[in-house]
């Protein structure tokens, strides 16, 4: 079983994500997302029209999401700002 993953509004992102995963503040970097490269990756949702019939039909839909590539004191992490970019403006 997957571990448990914490959600939030987008709004509270350039809040969290000044936050390491060691739940420390970041240090060198202020929450301002938009200063980070942003970087984008398409994936594909699939479904099977008739899953009980050997000639049934698989349909994909691209889904878009987007990442900003920030940097800290310790290097750079990765956040995904899918969600937020959407509400902001990239």
């Amino acid at each position: 079983m997957a571990p448990f993953v914490e959600t939030w509004p987008a709004r509270e992102l350039e809040f969290r994500s000044q936050v390491s995963l060691q739940g420390n503040k970041r240090k060198g970097f202020d929450g301002n997302l938009k200063g980070c490269e942003l970087l984008e990756m398409l994936q594909y949702k699939c479904e099977v029209e008739k899953p009980v019939t050997r000639e049934s039909v698989t349909r994909c839909w691209p889904i878009e999401r987007m990442f900003r590539r920030c940097v800290d004191r310790n290097g750079s992490f990765m956040v995904e700002t899918t969600a937020w970019e959407g509400k902001k403006g990239g």
